[in-house]
């Protein structure tokens, strides 16, 4: 059964260690991308900092990329396309090649924070036992099934959380997609109707929860 793992990785075993280094109060934020060769398999970050003309810098000379070029920059972050090293997109690249999706990459000067779906749990740890053989130690803070995390806080029913896997999954949120909506709805064996509906609703659960996350942090803050 899919299953999803939330891990948290030290920074001095991941990638950007140097630049979380000079530019301490950095946030980054990997976006996803369809891989179609190792070497590009997360080739976009965000970063978000008060001295962004350091990040570039630092990011830069940052022993794990080999080249960084800076795409945009507003509202106090920038998008940054990078070639990583061979060392650093080995990282990546077990989860790709063990058939897992990367649902979220963060990181902080405290730790980084990883999301993972794999088709199963004993994929899940194989691909973390590899790490470990890297010298790379995960800690495990959550391992669970979609079913159950459909369940708590996500506000979706089971079937929309599955839906919206499988689009994930089938690359139908990427530019250019890799699926259509037609194709999605022929392998899942309901209506074009139907899909578009679960997905809808499933999106409404998503943006409803995000909103009140951001919120409630707001308010925290205040």
């Amino acid at each position: 059964m899919e299953t999803v793992v939330d891990a948290t990785i030290p920074t001095d075993q991941f990638v950007l260690e140097e630049s979380i280094e000079r530019v301490p109060d950095v946030e980054f934020e990997f976006v996803r991308f369809a891989a179609h060769r190792s070497a590009r398999t997360m080739p976009f970050v965000w970063g978000s900092t008060d001295r962004p003309d350091r990040l570039d810098v630092a990011l830069r000379r940052d022993p794990s990329t080999e080249g960084v070029s800076c795409l945009s920059t507003g509202d106090g972050r920038s998008l940054y396309s990078i070639d990583w090293t061979a060392s650093a997109s080995r990282l990546v690249d077990g989860f790709i090649e063990a058939g897992g999706s990367v649902l979220g990459i963060r990181g902080t000067s405290e730790r980084w924070t990883v999301q993972i779906l794999f088709p199963d749990r004993a994929t899940a740890s194989e691909t973390f036992h590899a790490w470990r053989d890297d010298d790379v130690s995960p800690s495990l803070s959550r391992v669970s099934n979609l079913s159950c995390r459909t369940e708590t806080g996500t506000g979706m029913s089971a079937t929309q959380y599955d839906t919206i896997a499988t689009a994930f999954q089938r690359n139908y949120y990427d530019v250019p997609r890799g699926t259509t909506l037609s194709d999605l709805a022929t392998d899942l064996e309901v209506s074009h109707q139907a899909l578009s509906e679960r997905l809808r609703r499933g999106h409404s659960h998503l943006v409803e929860r995000m909103l009140s996350e951001s919120a409630t942090a707001v308010t925290h803050r205040s």
